[in-house]
């Protein structure tokens, strides 16, 4: 007797052992992954110190809560470091700090009990976690293998950002002389002071590329060198001898004639790729009085007088900067004192001109926030904005001492803001001493470190940063 159904039978129990087959090696090919890496990382909200104003216009100093959950981490796996690269305020308590991440595997962090003994306890983003010191994150694989640790790093700002630190440098002049009718420039990591002693013009410079400065040195000028008409242009100095035209270079400190220059009674401003400008342009005032610029090795002069109320040879401070509309124009700007005007007249005097110009333009300075008539008025530009300072003035509102404050512009000129905050001179008075003793004689210059220099009639220096302006990159 035949069995029918054998083939049938046969192909069940084939199927069966294929099936069972195919299951068993599922089984063993299951392995839970060894990956231990912690892939986002935040931290939330932290408790910082706040300066304030009460109601009787007293400094007052709160606690307020900020949300750090934007400020963004920095995961080196690597290293295996985590830190936020952009620090959090001056004062940011980060000793109760709650956590999120993302990660691989289960998470524990080392945590340090009141006697100072490490333990290792589990994550948990109700947990509050002291970030006073590096703290250890391990993560622990599902396979059970735990993988290098992660050294994590709350940074917390040491200094307020955005507050000018002052250092002062008591050293002199070289012969120990005193300098009247200063003028400073910065060029190639050096300081230069043109200044007068008894009646003849002379120049020191300090090598300033380390923060500090050196002793004072003495270069060699020609005979009537006009102190004030020093100015940075094409990677030299420029000034004027005699009404004629002079280059000093920095790298040898020796000078030469200009040739094919006209004869100039005054150097006033000179702008090129130094202050992010694409016009190389030196604007100054010929033996006829009028004003002239040379630009592509060709001297032109003005359409009109504009600059009348600035006297040939007068103190001048003079700002340029790129137009944010169109970076190849250069606006430049000019401020001085007001000099025998009528004592109503409590403004200083300001210009402006654009590198496409063919003339000067006075501001009229007739609304509320406008720059005092300082005596020996500074003004610079900085941090993106122009600040000025200098000695006493008489305003609306009382005398103002000499370096009480700075005021400040973020309009080119146009406005001014008294500043009483961050950026400010020592509260002790001490630039006021320093002037007074200095009879009114100093001068000041920017540097590429963004150092503010001020130069005092001995030869003795202050120092200032706003100090973001000397963090290191951050990215």
């Amino acid at each position: 007797m035949k069995i029918k159904f054998l083939p049938l039978i046969a192909g069940i129990f084939t199927t069966a052992t294929i099936m069972t087959s195919c299951l068993g090696n599922d089984l063993d090919d299951i392995k839970l992954g060894s990956e231990s890496s912690i892939t986002a990382f935040s931290i939330g909200t932290v408790w910082v110190p706040v300066t304030g104003v009460d109601q009787n216009g007293n400094d007052s100093v709160y606690l307020d809560s900020i949300d750090c959950s934007g400020y963004p981490f920095t995961i080196d796996q690597l290293n295996r470091r985590i830190e936020n690269k952009d620090s959090l305020p001056v004062g940011a308590d980060v000793s109760r700090v709650l956590t999120s991440l993302t990660s691989d595997g289960s998470v524990w962090y080392t945590k340090r009990s009141d006697a100072g003994i490490e333990n290792d306890t589990v994550w948990s983003s109700q947990d509050s976690i002291d970030f006073t010191y590096p703290v250890t994150f391990k993560v622990y694989a599902y396979s059970g293998v735990q993988g290098t640790p992660y050294t994590v790093r709350v940074n917390v700002h040491k200094q307020v950002p955005d507050s000018l630190q002052w250092l002062n440098y008591q050293q002199t002049f070289a012969d120990g002389v005193s300098l009247q009718r200063q003028k400073a420039v910065a060029i190639d990591g050096k300081v230069y002071v043109f200044g007068v002693r008894n009646g003849e013009t002379v120049a020191q410079y300090t090598t300033v590329s380390t923060g500090n400065p050196s002793a004072w040195q003495t270069v060699a000028l020609p005979a009537g060198t006009d102190s004030y008409s020093a100015v940075v242009w094409k990677d030299a100095v420029w000034f004027l001898a005699s009404n004629q035209l002079y280059q000093l270079n920095p790298g040898d400190n020796t000078y030469s004639l200009v040739a094919n220059a006209p004869s100039l009674t005054q150097l006033v401003a000179a702008t090129d790729e130094s202050n992010g400008g694409q016009k190389t342009i030196l604007y100054a005032r010929n033996a006829d009085n009028c004003f002239v610029r040379l630009e592509n090795e060709t001297w032109t002069e003005d359409e009109e007088e504009t600059l009348g109320a600035f006297a040939a040879g007068q103190r001048l401070s003079a700002a340029s900067m790129p137009l944010s509309y169109n970076k190849t124009l250069v606006r430049t700007i000019l401020m001085g004192n007001n000099e025998g005007t009528a004592p109503s007249d409590t403004t200083s005097l300001l210009f402006s001109r654009i590198s496409n110009e063919q003339s000067w333009a006075r501001y009229a300075q007739n609304n509320p926030l406008t720059c005092p008539n300082l005596e020996n008025i500074s003004m610079i530009h900085y941090d993106d904005k122009l600040y000025a300072f200098g000695g006493k003035a008489t305003t609306g509102e009382g005398e103002v001492a000499p370096f009480e404050r700075f005021y400040c512009s973020i309009d080119n000129g146009l406005t001014w803001d008294p500043v009483s905050r961050s950026v400010t001179f020592p509260e002790d008075g001490s630039f006021r001493a320093f002037y007074e003793s200095s009879h009114g004689n100093y001068s000041c210059t920017v540097d590429s470190e963004h150092f503010i220099w001020i130069i005092w009639e001995n030869g003795a220096l202050s120092r200032g940063r706003i100090n973001r302006l000397g963090f290191a990159p951050k990215w």
